[in-house]
């Protein structure tokens, strides 16, 4: 069966949440009671307990039999009967029963359950869309392709579901970190608005988001503050020192250094050029849409760029703004 269903996180993201997860693989070690069946070179483990996978001697014994076993560590388990049945030639009871034989799961698959009902788990808790984070330049630091604290509340989710089962006081303890009774996890600060998710207009986007796009090896000089009030729905402004205005901006000494910044129009992002060839002064300079930054003194060099995100306030999505409470007594 398909699924459209996204997963959110990797078997290496649990690994980051709880380094030991190896531990909770779940094979067991079978009894050493096989006894000969009425097929010769075919024998018997009555009683084995449910196996989906089988392990000799830690090798996977790959998919089980649709039929009797007639070729060597071949196998069947018959659930109605509980009884494992493993096809050995030139053998023995007594020679099955001195190997150590393993039933289980395999652990790959208990792992991609784990992260897929982790990331299910994950969708119903947040009561906000949860979009990808994919493009040129929207990915985060690490690199996923999902906000990072939806990643780290599937990948939290997935460790719980593997160890709860073996260590409730560990898996309280990974869950809680997501949503618990003081309201302090992080899928209750997402819905209360206290954490934005990537897709929704923060307040920090009404304020101004810079980052760092080019930045010379030599370079010393940078953008060091940002003001002003967005008068645009939402644009990503770019800046940039172009070919032939670098140079080195220092104070008590006139300017040669230059930025351009660029806007958008209807047919894309950063096309339409906003300031040209400015001289930067030290002082709060417009870029465009009513947003202002500072440039600090050092070295520009050619093709250092920055970006500017920003989104007017009337336009914040008023689902990403926190609840608010007030306390209210009667004397």
């Amino acid at each position: 069966m398909s699924t459209v269903e996204a997963t959110y996180c990797s078997q290496g993201d649990m690994q980051f949440v709880l380094p030991s997860i190896d531990e909770y693989d779940t094979k067991r070690v079978l009894m050493t009671n096989w006894v000969a069946s009425s097929t010769s070179n075919l024998y018997e483990l009555h009683n084995s307990g449910y196996v989906s996978v089988l392990f000799k001697d830690g090798q996977d014994l790959g998919t089980e039999n649709g039929s009797e076993p007639s070729s060597n560590n071949q196998w069947r388990y018959i659930e109605a009967d509980d009884n494992l049945e493993f096809f050995l030639s030139s053998s023995s009871a007594s020679a099955l029963n001195s190997i150590i034989f393993e039933g289980g799961r395999d652990f790959s698959d208990l792992i991609t359950e784990c992260r897929k009902r982790g990331s299910d788990f994950t969708r119903n808790l947040i009561s906000k869309p949860i979009y990808p984070r994919k493009g040129v330049g929207v990915q985060s630091a690490v690199g996923n392709d999902y906000p990072e604290i939806i990643v780290m509340i599937a990948a939290h989710l997935a460790c719980y579901f593997l160890v709860n089962p073996y260590n409730k006081e560990l898996g309280d303890e990974l869950y809680s970190k997501v949503s618990n009774t003081e309201g302090d996890g992080w899928a209750d600060k997402i819905n209360r608005g206290e954490i934005d998710l990537y897709q929704e207009d923060s307040n920090d986007a009404v304020k101004g988001i810079l980052r760092e796009i080019t930045y010379g090896g030599s370079s010393t000089g940078n953008i060091s503050a940002v003001r002003g009030v967005p008068t645009t729905e939402w644009d990503v402004i770019k800046i940039i020192i172009e070919s032939g205005n670098n140079g080195t901006f220092t104070a008590g000494s006139a300017s040669s250094v230059k930025y351009t910044t660029y806007t958008k129009n209807d047919t894309g992002l950063k096309i339409t050029v906003n300031q040209s060839a400015t001289v930067i002064d030290g002082s709060y300079q417009s870029v465009g849409h009513g947003m202002e930054v500072r440039f600090a003194p050092g070295v520009y060099s050619s093709n250092d760029e920055w970006e500017l995100e920003c989104s007017a306030p009337q336009y914040l999505d008023q689902s990403s703004t926190a609840i608010k409470y007030a306390n209210n007594a009667r004397v």
